[in-house]
């Protein structure tokens, strides 16, 4: 737009998309941007098909939706389909509210589109599977050639965040996302993974994470979903999480009747996982009868164990690090660069993605003056 004129310029191309993409990852309706607007609904649905925005509209559009004004004049470079991601409540979510997290990703991969043009990420070094798996041993099998081709070992894992960046997976936080969506991965131009930050249970989140690389080795090309993919995903993070070898060889004999439960704290401590899972792979692993397992998660019920457990509050939780090192290599001039090439601005990437971004040198000058 040209600011002494307040027009649109000659050659400029406004595209409804980006308008559509922008509008659905701020989780605003049609309704919404009437409101915003003084436009009626049916306008503003004008404007995602073949109507353009006056200069005065579109600076209302850029400010609400957290994107620069340049971002409505650039083609949508592809969008993420809901066919595409790997949603872990995919029951208890509802398709707007999926459409938007969608939305959100794709922005996303803008910023990383633009950094991968300044830093090197690691390449993708891990093996998805071409043919559907079936049977839990199979699944086994597949976790432990994952432990294998990274080296990691029959030992707990020390970061399920570190080893997914490690073999090439972004991890990106998405905040205030609906807590009926724990995680979710997608395979687009490259793995992602992304985590809602209003889940605080470390070992919830760990498991989820295990459980979304299960997906992207398990499910390239796959709609998921289902109770039998999610099902798999699940035993594929009990055993990258557990390695049956030596959680066998770990899990302490019944007292009795009784769960050996101080025997339980220091399994849970040493694997960072919930006691429920420490017990369901007790009884995968046939470590457990049927009954027994059922005793233990009658006991954790009652206790009031179901979101949160005890000696949760010991375990950390785990950050993505590997987006947020990339922005940190860059000066404020390259990282204006990348963000005006995205379209996006340094506040809408700060709260929607929880990252730190470069300040201006004058600003930090003024801030240090007095």
């Amino acid at each position: 737009m040209n600011d002494r004129t307040g027009f649109l310029p000659l050659g400029d191309e406004f595209s409804p998309d980006k308008l559509r993409l922008a509008r659905c990852a701020a989780g605003r309706s049609l309704a919404d941007i009437g409101e915003l607007l003084g436009v009626t609904r049916q306008y503003a649905h004008k404007l995602e098909v073949n109507a353009i925005p006056s200069g005065t509209q579109l600076a209302q559009l850029s400010e609400a939706l957290g994107v620069r004004e340049s971002f409505f004049f650039t083609p949508r470079r592809g969008s993420v389909e809901l066919e595409q991601c790997h949603f872990r409540s995919v029951r208890s979510s509802s398709q707007t509210l999926k459409k938007t997290i969608a939305a959100q990703v794709e922005m996303f991969e803008l910023l990383i589109d633009e950094l991968d043009k300044e830093v090197a990420f690691p390449a993708v070094s891990f093996s998805m599977l071409e043919e559907p798996v079936s049977g839990i041993n199979k699944i086994e099998q597949v976790a432990e050639k994952f432990r294998r081709e990274q080296g990691l070992g029959i030992g707990p894992l020390s970061s399920v965040t570190k080893l997914a960046e490690k073999v090439g997976v972004l991890v990106v936080n998405l905040a205030e996302a609906d807590d009926k969506v724990d995680a979710f991965s997608l395979s687009n131009k490259r793995p992602l993974i992304v985590r809602n930050t209003a889940k605080v249970n470390p070992c919830r989140q760990r498991f989820d994470l295990a459980h979304e690389m299960g997906h992207l080795v398990m499910h390239q090309g796959i709609e998921t979903g289902c109770r039998l993919t999610e099902d798999q995903a699940n035993q594929f993070a009990s055993a990258l999480l557990m390695p049956r070898a030596s959680f066998a060889s770990e899990f302490p004999p019944m007292r009795g009747k009784y769960l050996n439960w101080p025997a339980l704290k220091e399994m849970k401590l040493r694997w960072k996982v919930s006691f429920k899972a420490l017990i369901f792979r007790a009884h995968t692993l046939d470590l457990l009868t049927a009954e027994q397992a059922k005793s233990g998660f009658t006991y954790l019920n009652r206790k009031g164990f179901t979101k949160h457990e005890e000696f949760d509050e010991l375990i950390p939780m785990e950050s993505p690090m590997l987006v947020q090192r990339a922005i940190n290599l860059l000066d404020y001039s390259t990282w204006k660069r990348v963000l005006t090439a995205a379209g996006l601005t340094a506040e809408m990437v700060t709260r929607q993605y929880m990252l730190d971004v470069p300040s201006s040198p004058l600003r930090l000058v003024e801030a240090n003056v007095g």
